[in-house]
This record gives structure tokens, sequence and C-alpha cells, in this order.
């Protein structure tokens, strides 16, 4: 009864939130989104002030720091400012012109070089701001692009797919266990670009291996370094540079992977996400429940010994 409910209320915000989306237009989308984040921050009093202490311990700061304030501020404002931008550009086809003057992309010669390897190439991207306009930015400019997105238990069901493929984007369902896993080696077999996150782990620790990420135990996904040594396709970090004026993102040079064991590249991409989350935290959704709703990790047991919560999540 009570999920019922709460599955309620969430469709119910959902479908409120993407009628006033309509009346006001994707132009002021984010504007609605920075001043929801500041309301959460600011009402959310609770979850605030424990994202602050948590924060303060992965940056090495004082928990009365009010720099980590600032910056938590800014986290909530920026990505529930992309939210409400990604909810409008889905819901309504956005001309190339309109997206194309709210996003750079820096990098392109390095994921054009890797292209030519023959092997499709994986993005690994983070959930710091706007990253998908920065895929429909390729694939408005004729890049084969698929990504790989996960259920939002706000959103109505098929909207991402929907909203995907009105841009080209070839959507791939994450929930779809080793289906959606056949699809991703099919696309990288087809020279696409694949576009993956791994920086929210995952809700049942069976289903990842257990990594320290940002002072917190939990099960990371291991499917983007599974894709790249069975596939060969080179892996290239796309990095949130910074959301104002405009967003600015950079795609990096491939990693090395394969190299070792499994275990050991899917340590190694998990360091190298939580560099880039470290490097601009005030860019990166903390307050994200795969992330927030875990407990800090004690500092002196390794992460492969602790058992992760498992979420409510269904």
């Amino acid at each position: 009864m009570a999920w019922n409910l709460r599955r309620w209320r969430r469709r119910a915000m959902f479908l409120s939130l993407r009628t006033l989306l309509r009346v006001i237009g994707f132009r002021h989308a984010r504007t609605l989104g920075s001043w929801l984040g500041d309301a959460q921050f600011w009402f959310g009093w609770p979850q605030r002030r424990r994202l602050q202490r948590e924060i303060a311990q992965v940056l090495g700061r004082q928990a009365n720091d009010p720099s980590v304030a600032v910056l938590l501020r800014e986290a909530y404002r920026v990505n529930n400012g992309a939210l409400t931008e990604i909810m409008s550009m889905f819901d309504q086809r956005q001309p190339e012109s309109v997206l194309a003057a709210r996003c750079e992309l820096e990098g392109l010669e390095h994921l054009r070089a890797a292209m030519t390897e023959g092997r499709g190439a994986i993005v690994l991207a983070t959930h710091m701001g706007n990253a998908s306009l920065a895929m429909i930015r390729l694939a408005q400019a004729g890049w084969p692009v698929s990504l790989l997105y996960r259920k939002a238990r706000m959103m109505s069901t098929g909207f991402f797919q929907s909203g995907l493929e009105q841009y080209g984007i070839q959507a791939i369902l994450a929930n779809g266990g080793i289906r959606a896993y056949g699809q991703m080696l099919s696309a990288l077999k087809q020279g696409r670009v694949l576009f993956l996150m791994m920086d929210q782990g995952l809700s049942k620790a069976e289903n990842g291996m257990m990594q320290r990420f940002l002072g917190k135990d939990m099960p990371m996904p291991a499917g983007p370094a599974q894709l790249a040594r069975v596939s060969r396709s080179p892996v290239l970090p796309m990095v949130a540079l910074a959301a104002q004026p405009l967003w600015q993102f950079a795609i990096q040079p491939p990693v090395a992977i394969g190299q070792g064991s499994l275990e050991a590249d899917v340590e190694f991409l998990t360091r190298l996400t939580e560099e880039q989350v470290l490097q601009r935290p005030q860019l990166w959704s903390w307050h994200h429940r795969r992330w927030s709703e875990l407990p800090m990790a004690p500092a002196h047991a390794p992460a492969s010994s602790v058992q992760a919560p498992q979420t409510n999540e269904r």
C-alpha cells in the first residue's frame, strides 16, 4: 500500500512537472530546475546537513566549512536544472540550433581517432550536468550514438526511449540484463558510439563489484570494463568542465583497459570517475539516492569486505 502511494506521488509529480515545462518551454526549463534545486537545498535540511558532513569528509575539510554548503547548493541547482532541461527536450523535440547554443563539446579529435579502429567507442560519462545534450549534439552531427539508460522511478514508461529515439539515438534499457549487454556489444561491433555511466552504483550488490567510491562502499557496474575487454573497443572518458554560461564537456583520449584482471579494470575506472568528481565537486549530483542513501564507510574496512545495503528500488 505504501509503495503504491509513493508510486502514485512520483507519477503525479512527473505529470505536473511535464505540464509546467510545456507551458514555460525549453528555454526556461533549466531556470525552473535551478529554482527547484534551491528549494530542495533549503527546505530539505536533514538531507542537506548530512550531505554537508559527508562531502566535507570526502574532500578532507572541516564539517562546518562554509565552502561545502556553497558547492552542495550549486550541485542541487546544476543537476536539478539538468533534469528539467532533459525532461523538456525529451518530451518535445527541440531544433538543432537551439540545442547547439546550449552546449560546447571539445575533444572530438580523440573520438574521431578512436573510431578509425573500426570497433566503435565507449564514452564514459558522469551524472554532472546535462550530459544527454552532448550525446544529442553528436547524433545531430551524424555520429551513430547508442545510450544505456535506466528506468527512472519518476518518469513514465518509455519516456526516455522515445525521447532519445527522436534525436536518432539508440536507447538500450539497462534493466534488460543479458539482452542489454548483447545490444551494447552489437552496437560496438557496428561501429557506434556507446555512452555509459558508472558513477551511481547498482541497487543490488550481486550485480556489481564492491568498490570504495567517494567514501562509500557500493557495488559498481562491471559492464563498461567487461564490454571493453570483449569488444576491444576504446574507452574515452567525457568530463564536465562547466555549467555556466552553457554546458561544457570534453572527450578525453582513450584509457588503457584489458591489461590485467576484470577486477583491476573496474577499480581503475572507479578511481578515474572519482577523480573527475573531485576535480569539480560542485557539478556532481551528490543528492542522488544511489550515493546519498548509503552510509559512509569505516576508514579501516576494505571495500571488498563490506556488504552493500539493499535499496527499496523496484
